[in-house]
Order: C-alpha cells, then structure tokens, then sequence
C-alpha cells in the first residue's frame, strides 16, 4: 500500500475513531474539527476531500483538524489514492476494523499526525505577544502609538499574523520626517523579537517584472488587475532553498504590493457561513480560481451573493469586493476576448495626466501629488451646499477609478478628522447645532467653532430661549 506522492497524484483519507472503532472516508471537518465520515465501502469519489500537494497538501488538512478538534488524537488517519480508492478504500476500511493485527499492512499507508508543537509553529491563531514589542522604539522611529493601534481593531489584527488597514507613520529618514500611508505587519525574529514591517503604498502593481522566479502573463495581469487575484497556484521560488513551492498570488488592495502564500498554509473549508460548498466548488477555489457569484447565508442568518476566491493577502478564502470584479469582455471581429482598458491608466499601467477636477483646474502641485500614487489636498472646494471645504484626490486601486473624499485616505483608521471639521460638516450639511454657534445664520466657514465676530455672537445670544 506504499502512496505514489508524485504532485499530481490526488489521494483521500481514510479516518478511524479509536473510541468507537467507526471507519470512513473524510469528506471534510464538522463545526467541532471532528472529521466527517462517509462509508468507504459506498461513498462517491466526488463527496470526498482529495488532496495533491499543489492544490490542498494533506499536512494542511491535518493542522487544520488539530487546531480545532479538542482531542485530535482519539483519530488516526490513513490515506488512498484516489484512483483507485473503489477497490482500496473497502479492504482497508475492513482492515480497520482490527488495526492492531493488520498494523504492519497498514503501516505505509498511516499518516502521522503533526505534533502539538509543531502545529503551535504552523498556526496562524497563535496570537503574538505585545509586550515582547518594543513600543518605546516604535514610536520613536515610525510614530506607532500602541493605543490608537488598539483603539482601532488593528493591534488585534497585527498580533494574529495579519495586516493593519492603513494607518499613517512618521518615519525619519535622513534627519528629515516624513509623512507615510501604509499598512502593518509583525514579525517574529528568531530571537523572539518582534519587529514591525510596514507595506507602503506602490503607485502600481510591478505586474511586468519578475516576481519569486515566474513572470507574469497576458492572462495573469488581467487577472490580477480585475479581481486582485492570480487565478491559479504558481509555482514560485523560495529565495533561501531555491526550491519550487506551489503558491497563491495576489495584489494587496491598499497597497498595490504583490503577495504570495503557499498552498499548504491555507485550508479551504466546505462551508461558508452556513452554506456548504461542493465538492467541486472545493476544488475549484484550491486552484486559485474564482466561483461563479453565489448566493451565501451567513452566520448571522442574512443572505449574501458573493464571488469566492482563495486570496494570498487574507490567507483564507475572501469575498472579491464588487469593484475587483473581472470587466465583462466583448470580442473583437476575430472573435477573440477583448478586455476592457481602466480609462485612469496608460497602457503601461501609470496614473494618466489629470489637469483638472470638477472642471477646476488642479496645480502644478496637486497634479504631481496625484499622479505620483499619492493624494493631492484641493483646498479650493465647495460641498454639496456651496460652503468652502477641503477634498482629497486620489487613485483609488480598489474601485479602479479618480476620487475626491472628505477624509485623507492617507489616515486610515488610527487619526479621526480635526473638531473643526466634525463641526463644520454636522451644522452645515447635516443638520445639527453647535452650542457656541446655533444661533449663527450663516454656514459656517472652514475651521469655524465659534461666532467669528461680535455681530454673528450677538446673533448666537439673541436666539437663546
């Protein structure tokens, strides 16, 4: 029963309760991380989980069920090629039934379960200790304040192995401080020190350089521009052992930065919320393609239609954001796909020239600031009332498209908008008052928190009740 582990050979597994002494072909992990179990003398082939090491390594499987099964070892597992799994899987399931006796015809096919320590090493939910972060030097060298970090919901984030949302530091380079965009990760050294990486914004994805040994094709770039995801495993190369590791390949949406995760350090479940997927949805999403948009119910019971892809960024399977979706195609009198071109990019993917917004025309500065990937300030604005205010333009990567926003996209979560502004919108365009001012008739001008001379507070006094 010795297993061919050529990559393209798929196998299943075999489980056994050593409790109960129940047999059958795993078929996916219940709510609790037990494995689910078919009869292998009568299951299909297709209600099964098949595994290959490029697209969904058992050894991923396996962390996953230790994480969550509260006693992983009441289980032995046991694995079958899939080919011939309708003539195999029924003699073992037999064999099972007395593994003691059958241990040595049974001993190339056990798979060994990987061990507590070493599955504490693989998992993503070991959080990271904070106070082995050096928060006194963080923020002395990127102006990282702990407490806005926590306030936000990005420390939690950080501390479980992924990335902040955009938060603005304040590195000095070159005796000089500058003022950065950019989202946050951590790092463990192997001294146990924990490091902060920051993952600046890039202008565009590199889509035409060489990433991790591969390059990029025709069919990749659009992929990657369209939905923010490779569509398919790659197989890129590790810079420290040169070997070939099958991997998901993404673009970070906040950032442009292209992003890889190997296959085996993501377990794509059969269930989404409360919907279970095929089988062959399964093995679709392992291969890096996107699902056709689904009608998903959620946990909290709301129905959802969603596209479902494996993204390299998440390290799980994500919701594509409805502005990433693949542009509809038409053909062209050949009758090949044309593929619609983003009206905001040159064809080498750069920010086109933009003289002007709304019909006023931008600065020298305001149009460096924004073709350069970053935000050009346009203080010379009115709202939607005709009241003088500031917008921020921008490149948005994730609608593909210009945009003028109240809020600096630059600030992320971590810097809320400055009193006067809070004032200034809430009186003027929603509607509230302002104890200093709700006697004021005028709108309020920029910056204004108070009456700004004596006949705009005799105004404020008179209305008093």
């Amino acid at each position: 029963m010795a297993q061919d582990q050529t990559p393209d050979k798929e196998q299943v597994l075999i489980a056994r309760n050593n409790e109960t002494g129940q047999t059958g072909a795993v078929a996916g992990l219940n709510e609790d991380g037990t494995p689910i179990m078919k009869d292998a003398k009568t299951a299909s082939l297709s209600d099964l989980v098949k595994f290959n090491i490029r697209q969904n390594p058992i050894e991923a499987f396996l962390s996953n069920f230790m994480r969550q099964c509260k006693n992983p070892s009441l289980f032995g597992f046991f694995k079958a090629d899939a080919e011939t799994f309708d003539k195999v899987g029924p003699v073992m399931a037999e064999m099972l039934k007395d593994p003691e006796a059958n241990k040595e015809l049974l001993a190339p096919a056990k798979v060994e379960l990987p061990s507590q320590e070493e599955n504490k090493k693989e998992s993503h939910y070991k959080a990271i200790d904070p106070d082995k972060v050096d928060w006194e030097e963080l923020g002395t060298r990127w102006g990282i304040d702990r407490k806005s970090l926590d306030e936000s919901g990005d420390l939690r984030e950080m501390l479980y192995n992924r990335k902040s949302g955009l938060v603005t530091v304040t590195p000095t380079l070159f005796g000089e401080k500058y003022t950065l965009a950019a989202r946050l990760s951590f790092r463990t050294d192997p001294d146990g020190s924990v490091k902060v990486v920051p993952h600046f914004i890039c202008r565009q994805p590199r889509l035409d350089e060489e990433f991790k040994g591969i390059k990029f094709t025709d069919e990749d770039k659009a992929n990657l521009r369209n939905t923010g995801n490779l569509g398919r495993v790659a197989e890129l190369t590790d810079s420290a052992t040169g070997e070939k590791v099958p991997s998901y390949v993404s673009i970070d949406r906040y950032t442009n930065e292209i992003v890889s995760v190997p296959v085996k350090d993501v377990y794509v479940r059969d269930t989404i919320g409360q919907t279970r997927l095929t089988m062959q949805e399964v093995e679709e999403l392992k291969s890096g393609k996107a699902l056709p948009p689904k009608r998903i119910s959620g946990k909290n019971g709301k129905e959802y239609t969603v596209t479902l892809q494996v993204s390299a960024d998440r390290g799980d399977v994500e919701f594509v954001p409805k502005g990433a979706k693949k542009h509809k195609q038409s053909q062209t009198q050949d009758g090949t796909p044309k593929v619609r071109t983003n009206t905001w990019l040159t064809k080498d993917g750069t920010l086109k020239h933009l003289s002007q917004w709304d019909h006023i025309p931008l600065t020298e500065q305001q149009q460096k600031d924004y073709e350069s990937g970053g935000v050009a300030v346009l203080t010379n604005r009115v709202d939607k009332k005709g009241n003088p205010c500031t917008l921020y333009l921008w490149y948005n990567p994730e609608k593909q498209k210009a945009e003028a926003v109240p809020d600096d996209p630059r600030l992320g979560k971590t810097i809320a908008p400055s009193n006067e502004s809070r004032v200034q919108t809430a009186v003027n365009n929603e509607g509230k008052t302002n104890e200093a001012t709700k006697g004021v008739k005028e709108p309020l001008e920029k910056g204004q928190t108070a009456p700004k001379d004596s006949k705009q507070k005799k105004q404020s006094k008179g209305r008093k009740m």
